[in-house]
């Protein structure tokens, strides 16, 4: 029978009647309720990219072709379309952001010569279910079924081994084992896929270093003395190799370089020693994923039942990571000191649908 009644409970955020929290409402509201209170209660969205906002560009841009690779499209003309979008940006803009399609076609080649990509197996085993995958499940104390979890799966594979989530991650440097052992999104993912139907094993985190690797230059051109630069900081085969040829030097004469950068290249059941890419697979047990729902559906109720009608009361949980993460930090700022925050919300700031990432959208937009 369907139903047809709305949810008649306090919600941050409703979806025709269903009450709908995801991880990252849960994370934002962990980490400070008053940058919960302007993104989702508000729904502001920055007007404008800062250098603040490069991982998270980046990240977005990696996303995007890795989804059409998987997919089975064209990540190269996704790449192009996304290239449009940047030469469209305010010059302020792309200086804060970087040369991004130099540097995220770079990393995108390098990833897929590491895993091995070819004709014959592009997918380096894996047997790709499906890509960006909207799912959602009532929570387990739902008793009419409109209180909603709500989460967005990069890629569902099957291996050798089972059926796998796996998430695409971007980090400056890759992240140890202690943040995976404790990592709250990857059972409440698990739990809502079996929810669905799919019977997961487990997660896999698909790491990308978002730092390119270096590209070879010479030391002393156009001079006698003209030789490789020594000081070429971190690289790897496919771009060390493509750097020598362009400085027109023979690769024979730099054979144990690339034979050490080559040893790199992954291997299944080989230890993993790149410095840009890495994989790391966990299964988590029901016992434990029980434990990550409970809690988290303390702060679902903590979270939809605040008092977000009173801004002035709205605890801030400043940190350091205010100076490069939160992107509300001006606005923060002047409320706190009484300024003139109504200025500040119309120069800096639109309203938008902070959920919109789970509709079925390819759309990828950088200026968000």
């Amino acid at each position: 029978m369907t139903k047809t009644r709305t949810f008649k409970g306090p919600a941050l955020y409703l979806d025709e009647g269903r009450r709908i929290t995801t991880h990252s409402m849960l994370k934002q509201m962990m980490r400070c309720p008053k940058a919960t209170q302007y993104k989702y209660a508000e729904r502001l969205k920055p007007r404008f990219m800062s250098a603040r906002d490069k991982p998270l560009q980046r990240g977005t841009w990696l996303h995007a072709l890795l989804q059409e690779y998987y997919a089975g499209r064209s990540w190269r003309a996704m790449h192009k379309e996304l290239c449009a979008k940047y030469d469209e940006l305010f010059d302020e803009e792309k200086e804060a952001l970087g040369d991004l399609p130099t540097e995220l076609a770079q990393l995108m080649r390098s990833y897929l010569w590491h895993y091995g990509a070819d004709k014959s197996d592009p997918y380096h085993g894996w047997d790709v279910i499906d890509t960006e995958v909207t799912l959602e499940c009532p929570w387990p104390d739902s008793e009419d079924g409109l209180d909603i979890y709500r989460c967005r799966v990069d890629i569902l594979y099957t291996d050798e081994f089972g059926m796998w989530i796996g998430d695409h991650k971007t980090h400056k440097s890759l992240p140890d084992t202690t943040f995976r052992l404790l990592d709250a999104a990857s059972p409440l993912y698990i739990w809502c896929a079996r929810e669905n139907g799919y019977p997961v094993r487990g997660f896999m985190w698909n790491y990308l270093c978002t730092k390119p690797p270096s590209t070879p230059q010479l030391a002393y051109a156009g001079t006698s003395r003209e030789r490789l630069s020594k000081r070429m900081g971190d690289t790897d085969y496919p771009t060390f190799l493509r750097g020598i040829k362009e400085l027109g030097l023979d690769p024979a004469d730099y054979a144990e370089q690339l034979r050490l950068l080559k040893a790199h290249r992954w291997e299944p059941g080989k230890p993993q020693s790149s410095m840009f890419f890495r994989r790391d697979t966990l299964e988590k047990d029901d016992e434990m994923i029980a434990r990550v729902v409970a809690v988290a559906m303390k702060t679902r109720d903590r979270m939809h039942e605040y008092d977000w009608d009173e801004p002035d009361m709205v605890e801030r949980s400043p940190d350091r990571s205010c100076a490069w993460m939160c992107s509300y930090r001006g606005l923060c700022e002047t409320e706190l000191f009484d300024g003139n925050a109504t200025m500040i919300r119309r120069q800096q700031f639109v309203q938008g649908d902070p959920l919109e990432y789970y509709r079925d959208q390819r759309e990828v937009d950088l200026s968000s």
